[in-house]
């Protein structure tokens, strides 16, 4: 008699019923935590609703919270402000993370083997600490940059770190290290047969890179560009560090505003932006999707072994040596400066000789003396680790219905596990936010309420490292664990997960860092008890606390510093470098 838990592989006579059970108990979870958060954000967004009033309810509908947004000549001057920050902040982006993807992947620029490092700093700071950093450097009143220009002579600042242009080069230097992934995978992985052909035919190298290397670039660059304008649409930390104090409003501020920092919230209001949020970053996913199925035509990767072609700088190395110095110095030097020499002093203090002799620790000691920041690492630490434990497992279940089973619904369970991928985190909070107020519930005020959203947001990202990893794992030995009488959770406890040990370590190191860095959900769901790292970065900023704004920003990269290795070392395995 076989053991009730025995899980049969296709072509082994699987259980269909079997499988649907397993389905069923992975997706109607997944549907609860995922659709229907959405659903009340969205029935919500059509009622007048008072403060207390949030719940799942058909009454009070009313056109007015869409009304009252859309006929306001000030959403629609917010609306231009979102567009023109997401364009703007992409631009640099691309411009930062795409010229030193080409640095790096095709020329013989010195140093080039330390491209990855250079990226790492911008991909484990957390966006508010970095928005922090960089209004201490150019702040028109207590700026570096200003009070050196003023020390000249100068009456006027010469830069202002609130103004749109700073905030596009805050959020492109954020953005940039997946630009450099993204776009340097392309050009690693391009077939140099027709850039050789162009040489041979007497063509210069920069002819060949304007004319064919761009060219077949041209669908990945378009994908990436979407991709970062739509991450920058619903980017929060830069607009409130920087924007918010020059009166630049965009959709992510106006909605936390709005629900945060109000009484009593706005909330029809602030429901009606989020639904228009996530319009338009549907908007953008569905054309990076439709620029993805239309790159096959632009090919260039087969299955011949190859090494793509390395274009001699020559002169130029020197300017390609202080393009990286200038990424280095953006990306690492000045944020990672700042937030040092803050945090050594017990009042903030433009870098001086004088200032020297204020030099301190006390900072530090008060982070490990102070129970409220003890208890907040403590928050931020269960957190990012349960969320990437629990994202990676329910992802790994989800790949095994997927590519493991023939159950019906499991393509449509795929959808549902990287629909969040649209839907901005900052929507995702407030979704939560509305689905536990609108019931008694142990949850609302605990660590959970936190978790929950985060594992829903990183969710995709998940999917997609169990995905790529159990590809690669032939079903014979699964089938063979089978043919031997293994139940289902033997076989995936004593073959898949060891096989797939790398994926999941790396792909929870990265939820990992994703989590700590995360700003917009704990904006909307911490409490006093469950406040976590980003936020109280606000909390502190707004109280003026520097010091200890600066000793928890320098001892976070230090501890991320070494996370982030550890991801280098598995990701190096995995070829996600």
């Amino acid at each position: 008699m076989r053991r009730l838990g025995t899980f049969r592989v296709p072509g082994l006579r699987s259980s269909s019923a079997r499988e649907a059970i397993v389905l069923l108990a992975v997706g109607v979870p997944l549907g609860l935590f995922v659709l229907v958060p959405l659903g009340l954000l969205v029935v919500n967004s059509f009622r007048e609703i008072s403060f207390g009033e949030l719940e799942f309810s058909l009454t009070n509908l009313t056109l007015k919270n869409y009304l009252e947004a859309y006929s306001n000549p000030l959403t629609w001057r917010m609306l231009q402000s979102s567009l023109i920050f997401a364009g703007g902040a992409m631009g640099v982006s691309l411009l930062l993370g795409g010229t030193l993807a080409f640095l790096v992947e095709r020329t013989n620029v010195p140093f080039r083997r330390y491209g990855f490092l250079l990226v790492l700093p911008s991909l484990i700071l957390p966006g508010v600490l970095e928005a922090v950093a960089w209004v201490l450097v150019l702040s028109p009143r207590i700026g570096l940059v200003n009070k050196l220009w003023f020390s000249m002579g100068f009456s006027d600042p010469i830069v202002d770190a609130f103004s749109m242009p700073v905030m596009w080069l805050v959020q492109g230097i954020g953005a940039s290290p997946l630009v450099f992934l993204l776009l340097g995978a392309s050009l690693r992985r391009m077939d140099p047969s027709l850039e050789e052909a162009g040489l041979t035919s007497g063509s210069s190298p920069s002819a060949v890179m304007l004319r064919i290397t761009a060219k077949l670039m041209l669908p990945a660059l378009a994908g990436v560009a979407l991709l970062q304008f739509v991450r920058a649409l619903e980017a929060m930390e830069t607009p409130l560090f920087l924007g918010l104090p020059a009166r630049i409003v965009v959709f992510s501020t106006n909605i936390f505003l709005s629900v945060h920092e109000t009484f009593p919230p706005h909330y029809g209001l602030s429901f009606s932006y989020a639904v228009m949020l996530v319009a338009l970053t549907v908007v953008g996913l569905v054309l990076y999707q439709r620029v993805l199925l239309r790159a096959d035509k632009y090919a260039v990767v087969g299955g011949k072994g190859y090494r793509p072609r390395t274009l001699d700088l020559g002169k130029w190395k020197p300017l390609g040596v202080a393009f990286m110095a200038f990424y280095l110095l953006v990306g690492l030097a000045v944020p990672l400066g700042m937030l040092l020499w803050v945090s050594l002093l017990p009042t903030y203090e433009v870098p001086s000789v004088e200032a020297l002799s204020h030099l301190t620790l006390r900072n530090y000691f008060r982070i490990f003396q102070d129970p409220r920041m003890l208890q907040m690492l403590t928050n931020t630490g269960i957190v990012a680790v349960m969320t990437s434990f629990a994202a990676m497992a329910l992802s790994l279940l989800i790949s095994w219905i997927v590519f493991r089973t023939k159950a019906k619904g499991r393509g449509l369970l795929d959808t549902l596990a990287f629909l969040p991928y649209a839907v901005p985190s900052l929507v995702v909070a407030i979704a939560f936010m509305v689905f536990f107020l609108s019931f008694r519930n142990p949850i609302y005020g605990t660590i959970w309420i936190l978790v929950l959203p985060y594992i829903v947001s990183y969710l995709p990202v998940s999917t997609r490292f169990t995905n790529a990893g159990l590809v690669q794992i032939h079903k014979e030995l699964e089938e063979a664990a089978q043919a031997s009488g293994s139940g289902f959770w033997t076989v995936l406890r004593r073959i898949v997960v060891p096989l797939m040990m790398p994926s999941l370590l790396a792909g929870g190191l990265y939820v990992f860092i994703l989590s700590v860095k995360q700003f917009s959900i704990p904006a909307m769901l911490s409490t006093p008890d469950t406040t976590v790292l980003a936020f109280q970065v606000w909390q502190l900023w707004r109280e003026g606390q520097l010091g200890p704004l600066g000793a928890l920003g320098v001892l976070l990269m230090g501890v991320m510093s070494v996370v982030a290795l550890l991801w280098i070392r598995l990701g190096g395995r995995l070829e996600l470098r």
